[in-house]
């Protein structure tokens, strides 16, 4: 064998190093699959869009794609009231939170009480009809008012 044999010179191209994700980065590639799932993206548009974001290769890209389906598909099949649990601990956080709105706040509370069965009934959401006008109702005393007020509720009752 000479060293013309032995050594060639025509250059091979190497295949590029792995790519491995850590733990938080391949949570935030499923859920970035998970919301293109959501918006109606083609497979081959997530594939793609991955691989070139994170530079990986493609096969990665569709296993990635194969856990975020995964993913969702036992969402969608998980017990009811573990659901219910999940919902009620996310409703309690955003009233917790002090950076939560009012209107935040009484959503989350209506939720809740939605959640644990404890609506208000539907018969105090309906419309009453007022013999008085808002005006007239403004210009009663506070004994008139209350006299007016207790007729009325037990007209509901």
């Amino acid at each position: 064998m000479n060293n013309e044999q032995q050594f060639s010179t025509t250059t091979e191209p190497t295949p590029s190093p792995r790519r491995y994700l850590s733990k938080a980065e391949q949570t935030v590639v499923v859920r970035l699959i998970q919301k293109m799932i959501g918006l109606g993206k083609f497979t081959s548009e997530i594939k793609t869009a991955i691989a070139a974001r994170y530079n990986l290769s493609r096969r990665s890209a569709t296993r990635y794609l194969h856990r975020a389906r995964h993913e969702m598909q036992e969402f969608v099949e998980r017990d009811d009231d573990l659901h219910r649990t999940e919902s009620f601990y996310f409703y309690l956080s955003v009233i917790e939170n002090p950076d939560s709105t009012g209107n935040q706040r009484l959503r989350a509370r209506e939720r809740i009480d939605r959640i644990m069965g404890i609506e208000l009934p539907n018969q105090y959401h309906q419309k009453r009809k007022f013999s008085k006008s808002v005006e007239e109702i403004k210009s009663l005393s506070d004994e008139e008012f209350q006299a007016y007020y207790d007729k009325l509720m037990r007209d509901v009752t």
